[in-house]
Parts: structure tokens; sequence; C-alpha cells
């Protein structure tokens, strides 16, 4: 549409950035990979509790809000931007905006984080209700997300005292004013009143990506039910000990298995000693071609990260998540309540409740024709090119623009 894209972020993007042709440049030269937080005794308490992933989540956003904070203004200078595109989780993004006078929109390639009173916080599994009780519940999360958040917060506002702009009274005040877009759809979601006429949901943006074989052995396809296993890109060697129960689960079905390490090539995780000589001889692969394995599928087994349940959505592939940490939960809730999926416990689920949650996703029609309907409705939001005309309109015009705005 005219303009040239750059991403700026850590080191580690610039090859995927490369593979689209876009530009590139490095945020700062540190390296977050082993960043670990400092042992402060909100650190413990986390830990204590079993949320050392919240811990060590909330470290590196801290992190990342001091990155941006130094490194951004100098850069985005140098680059002569006209305007930005900002992850929602990137707390300090409009921040850097408004100090340079540039227009920003707010994109949630996660689910997003706008709250709601009758909805439950995107950090947990709930399901949706309007009890009483849920809406006490509802409310005691959103406090304790925004205690989760102060500290990040804190960092930014400091910053914005020096620069004399106004403070931040909480997360939603990172949000864009022209537009936000998130990933899904009305029907994905639950029940909404209260999004601001500047929320856009824009169905699955990977959804139309050029596919790549990256050497899929197609010819081992025999024809059978196809379920693919994926949990993720990110390594971990918990995902090989659930994709084993998994393969054990699915053996003996009428259907073939295929695993998707989703490992970039030479990465490593441990995962070979946990993956050799599974039951019923799945095809176990490092990192699959997804969108044209998805269109073969007839289901989905996933941790219920947002790109990969879009992508399956948009392909009318039903699903069994198996969430482990962040938003997955919240997006399993979603799955169930949409019909279009079932869920189980990532760590304490056996193989023989995985083969029967596997069973009624095959057998019952319902699912599937649910999954169709969600289609139809993920690809009518309009997917990557809808999102960039919104953001045009955005930025070039820097005015709000509405849910209901031709475009």
């Amino acid at each position: 549409m005219g303009h040239r894209v750059t991403v700026v972020a850590r080191g580690k993007a610039e090859a995927i950035a490369g593979r689209f042709g876009l530009g590139f440049c490095e945020l700062g030269s540190a390296d977050l990979s082993g960043y670990r937080p400092p042992w402060r005794i909100d650190a413990m308490m986390l830990g204590v509790v079993g949320l050392s992933f919240a811990s060590r989540l909330r470290a590196r956003w801290k992190h990342m809000a001091r990155l941006v904070l130094d490194f951004g203004p100098p850069e985005l200078i140098r680059l002569g931007v006209d305007g930005l595109l900002v992850d929602q989780d990137l707390v300090a993004g409009g921040t850097v905006a408004e100090r340079l006078g540039l227009p920003f929109v707010s994109v949630s390639n996660a689910l997003h984080w706008n709250e709601e009173a009758a909805v439950p916080p995107h950090y947990t599994g709930w399901s949706y209700s309007e009890t009483l009780w849920a809406m006490a519940r509802n409310r005691l999360g959103h406090a304790a997300w925004h205690g989760f958040m102060r500290p990040v917060l804190a960092i930014v506002n400091r910053q914005r005292d020096a620069w004399g702009l106004a403070r931040l009274r909480g997360p939603a005040d990172t949000y864009s004013p022209l537009a936000q877009i998130g990933q899904g759809c009305r029907g994905l979601d639950f029940p909404r009143r209260e999004l601001p006429s500047t929320f856009h949901y824009v169905g699955a943006l990977g959804a139309e990506r050029s596919a790549q074989d990256d050497d899929f052995p197609w010819d081992r396809l025999d024809g059978r039910p196809l379920i693919y296993a994926s949990m993720g890109t990110v390594p971990h060697r918990a995902n090989a000990l659930v994709l084993q129960k998994v393969a054990v689960a699915c053996a003996g079905t009428d259907a073939q298995l295929v695993i998707g390490l989703g490992r970039w090539k030479g990465e490593k995780d441990g995962a070979e000693a946990c993956l050799r000589d599974l039951p019923g001889d799945p095809l176990v692969v490092d990192f699959v071609p997804q969108l044209r394995l998805l269109d073969r599928a007839a289901l989905l087994v996933t941790h219920a990260g947002m790109n990969t349940v879009g992508e399956a959505l948009s392909r009318a592939v039903c699903m069994l998540a198996l969430p482990r940490n962040a938003d997955q939960f919240a997006v399993a809730a979603r799955l169930v309540h949409a019909g279009v999926g079932l869920r189980a416990s990532f760590r304490r689920s056996t193989p023989g409740e995985l083969r029967g949650l596997i069973g009624r996703l095959l057998a019952e029609p319902e699912f599937r024709a649910r999954a169709e309907r969600m289609r139809r409705e993920i690809v009518d939001a309009g997917g990557a090119r809808r999102a960039a005309a919104i953001a045009e309109r955005a930025l070039v015009g820097r005015r709000p623009v509405a849910r209901d705005a031709p475009l």
C-alpha cells in the first residue's frame, strides 16, 4: 500500500523477517535468551506457588520495556518511520510513539487483553458465566492482573514522567486510540459488550501466507484420516512427553498421526529419546508446512496458541487443546465454548483420556460442522489484508478507525 515495512525486534527475528522480504532493525544489542529475573522477593513468591513461568514472563516484559524506551527512539528516528504497529504485550511501544509524535496501531498476535467484567481474564482458563459468583471471580482476576503488571508499568511511567507525558493508569492505557487489531472473530471469543469501537477482529493473520514444503515426506501419508499433533514452535522437553502420550492414544485407531516438533533446523530440545519407537508408527518431523497439512487434517492436537488455532479454524479443523502456559488456557476455554474443540490437561491427562476425547472429535459430526461455520467467519474477517487496510487508514489519517468504517 505504498509503505516500506521494517521489523524492529530482537535479533532472532531477523531470519523470519527475511523470509517475507521485510526490512529488519535489531533493537539494541541485548541477548535476552539467557535472561533470568533477579531473585527478588516477588519472584521468589511467584515461584513458591508454582508461577515461575509468570515470574520469568514479567521479568522479560520489564527488560523489554527498558530496551524499547532506551533504544526505540533513536532507532525509529534513524529509520524515519511514519507510524508503528505495536504488539499489545510490548507495553512501552505506545509511549515511544507518543514521545516521537507518531501514530500507532495495537496488534494482538496472541489473545487480546481487553477487559470486561463478564469476561474471564485472558491469562486464565475459566469458563464464561454471568453468575454473580463468576463476575466476582473475574473482578478479582482482573485486579490480580493489574497488580502483576504494576512493576512493568512503573518502568514505563518513570520514563513518561521524564518525558512530560501523562502517567498510565493500567494496561488499557497502553492500547492505541486509533485502532486495535486482534486475531480471531466474535464466534471464537466469549460474548463481548464493551470492546471499543476501534477494535477489529481480523481472523487469522497467517492463514494466507505462502506455504513451504520444507522437505516434508508427503509420500508417507497413507490416505487414512489425518491427526496432526503440534505443541508449538518453542522447543521444550515437556512437549515431547505429551506427544508421547498422544501417540499412545492414537495407536490402534483408524487414523494416521503426524507429529510436528515445531523446531527450526538445527535446534535441539532433548525430544529424540522420548519419541523413538512410538506405538502406531506415527510420522515425526521437525517442522511441517502447517497450512498444507491442515488442509488434509481431520483433527489437530494443539497447545492452543492463537496463531495455530486461527490457522486450523481457517481450514475448518476441530481441535483437542492441551494448553501449557500463557494465554493458551484462555484460548482452549474459548474453543470449548464455541463447540469447535475439547480440552484436557497438558501434564495430568492419560493416554486413555486422550483416546476418548480424540474418538469423540472424530466421531461426532457436530464438531466439524461448527468448525466449518467458524471457518467462514474467520475468512470473512479479512485476515492480513484487512489488518493492513485498517493500519494504513489509521496511520495515514491519524484518526480513529471504527469497525464499520469502509476500507
